[in-house]
């Protein structure tokens, strides 16, 4: 098992441990009969996960002598809004929570913002631990204590930092996410190449029949260079005031093709998308060079990933709820901008660069023009992970 340590010196919340390794589902109960986090454990996950994990989950709780329970709500990005998130509180209240209560959030990225929403505000905080079972939650959003719901105005624009108190992830999930879902979550683990890690980009591109095959031996090595970039970067910067910015490739305008999709966009989908376009962005400034952005466009592709703009958005649009982001500062929009792959731009200090809106615009428009093979699918809604 492979052990991840998440230290925050400097802020009231509790550092977490993230543990990496196969068949940890079932023995996290044993890890929190020792810890004794709490008198009563409230598992949350989804529709699609609730009979065949969380049911199972519970048994094991309940057989190592925990006080257990078990909810769930309809599974899907639709979920992430204050209805339902006031219909988890309600579930938990009936439950007889207490401060003495701690939360499981059991899923993907929708379940664990939500379940970490409702643990940072329920009696102004109460403990909770990440056990994701998808690419995406393993590799980011489980990670760092990001938690929150989506307003028709914008994803994510309701929310708190609460960290969790550990998170479990057990590669055996990888086997039964769709196809499609594993290549959304894989934009992810690029995002953390570009980012911070040029040995894991290159190591993509030369080993990514392996990585598709969700090879065993390979897959927890990935799982864990991504950890350890995003441990490294919210340690240092807990609260995004600055370095915690350069995590936001790819996402200023990949969050406004999913809000503009109504949520129907695959994440993943759309942080490629975003990618290409803050890459090309990048271009533009003179920070990044074309090769790279070429590398990039590449690896996406081979991932099945969209790297152009579906023709039903336009520019105006990308960049009119970009603005209403929670990265927008003084009226301008601000990007997470790669200089090279594995390291990112700065100026003066500042991970955000600020960038005019008529060049982010003409990028998105040529981008859009591309009508390229691999143009972003939209999902139903019930059928999003």
């Amino acid at each position: 098992m492979i052990r991840v340590p998440i230290r925050l010196r400097r802020t009231e919340d509790q550092s977490c441990e993230i543990r990496i390794g196969r068949g940890l589902g079932p023995r996290l109960s044993v890890d929190l009969r020792k810890r004794r986090l709490a008198r009563q454990y409230i598992i949350v996950t989804d529709s699609n996960l609730h009979a065949p994990h969380g049911e199972a989950l519970l048994a094991t709780f309940r057989r190592r002598g925990l006080e257990a329970e078990l909810i769930s709500f309809p599974a899907g990005e639709g979920s992430k809004t204050r209805r339902v998130r006031d219909e988890i509180e309600d579930g938990i209240i009936d439950l007889g929570a207490g401060k003495d209560s701690a939360l499981v959030a059991l899923g993907g990225g929708v379940v664990g913002d939500l379940v970490g929403f409702v643990a940072a505000t329920f009696n102004r905080g109460i403990p909770y631990v990440q056990v994701p079972t998808t690419l995406i939650g393993m590799v980011d959003s489980a990670i760092g204590g990001k938690t929150g719901i989506n307003h028709r105005a914008g994803k994510n624009l309701i929310g708190s930092f609460h960290q969790p108190s550990a998170v479990y992830v057990d590669v055996d999930y990888l086997e039964g996410i769709p196809e499609r879902h594993f290549a959304s979550g894989m934009a992810e683990v690029v995002k953390c190449g570009v980012i911070s890690d040029r040995a894991l980009f290159q190591l993509l591109e030369t080993r990514l029949d392996r990585v598709l095959r969700r090879d065993l031996e390979l897959m927890p090595r990935v799982i864990e260079a991504c950890c350890r970039i995003k441990a490294r970067v919210v340690m240092e910067d807990p609260r995004e005031s600055n370095r915690r910015k350069v995590l936001n490739f790819g996402h200023t305008i990949g969050h406004a093709l999913e809000t503009l999709s109504g949520y129907r966009m695959a994440h993943g989908e759309a942080i490629a998308i975003g990618m290409i376009a803050e890459a090309r962005i990048a271009n533009r400034t003179g920070l990044f060079p074309p090769g790279g952005t070429g590398r990039l466009t590449a690896l996406l592709t081979r991932l099945g990933l969209p790297t152009s703009i579906p023709a039903s958005i336009g520019p105006e649009e990308i960049l009119a709820v970009a603005h209403r982001d929670k990265k927008a500062r003084l009226g301008k929009i601000a990007y997470a901008l790669p200089v090279r792959i594995g390291a990112m731009a700065n100026i003066a200090g500042d991970y955000g660069i600020a960038v005019e809106d008529d060049l982010a615009a003409g990028v998105l428009q040529e981008m859009r023009d591309l009508r390229q093979k691999g143009t972003a699918r939209l999902l139903p809604i019930e059928s999003r992970v």
